[in-house]
């Protein structure tokens, strides 16, 4: 089995035990932003099925639909992710920034993909809502460091989930930089699909970190 996919199926196992996870804890009482996690999971995992299908199952027939579902479930992503740190930072002075650069982020995204789509121009707007996730979560830590000083990070819910998703937005973007100045020829696509394959596993790490914050809910300290 080629590698690429093996770490793809992995990474749709992690997120489907996360998923597991989630239900696990749906009963436990827990911040509000967990509800945003909880959708965030459940679309993550539809989008590591749809790579499987269109890439690997179908690529003639349905490469170009799956190409189109995974920008419209990054969006979705970076909608979620915008709302879980609007959240855990509304009572911060970021909250107008966050609401701005959500804005500015999605709408980018939004006509990133009509150009994709039109000027079939290889820029992958995955960037963008890394972009994003990086400002997010330098906010938060700069806001835990200066009016959190005291919270205990190994039992701190919303702390793995941002040291999780700031992590894999920190591998996405040198790694997604590299695609362009790859040709597209197929002798090329095996390392097309090795570079992809570091953002799986990044993404994979993503996710043990989000079980680790559900975890965190068996301590008192949930924020």
């Amino acid at each position: 089995m080629n590698l690429h996919i093996l770490i793809i199926q992995l990474g749709t196992g992690v997120i489907l035990i996360t998923f597991l996870v989630a239900l696990l804890f749906s009963k436990k009482e827990k911040p509000g932003y967990f509800k945003y996690i909880f959708l965030f999971i459940l679309s993550g995992l539809s989008l590591s099925l749809n790579t499987i299908n269109s890439n690997y199952y179908n690529w003639r027939k349905n490469y170009q639909l799956g190409i189109f579902i995974e920008e419209i479930l990054i969006i979705i992503q970076t909608v979620l992710i915008g709302l879980f740190f609007w959240e855990i930072l509304k009572k911060s002075q970021y909250k107008k920034s966050i609401s701005l650069l959500l804005s500015i982020s999605i709408s980018s995204q939004l006509l990133l993909v009509i150009l994709v789509h039109t000027a079939k121009i290889e820029i992958r707007h995955s960037m963008f809502a890394a972009s994003t996730y990086i400002i997010l979560s330098l906010l938060y830590f700069k806001n835990l460091v200066s009016n959190n000083p005291t919270v205990i990070l190994r039992k701190s819910s919303s702390f793995w989930v941002v040291l999780g998703i700031f992590f894999s937005a920190c591998i996405t973007i040198p790694i997604l930089s590299l695609v362009p100045f790859i040709p597209k020829q197929e002798e090329y696509h095996n390392i097309r699909n090795l570079i992809f394959s570091f953002c799986n596993i990044s993404a994979i790490i993503q996710y043990l970190l989000i079980i680790k914050a559900f975890i965190c809910l068996k301590h008192p300290q949930t924020s």
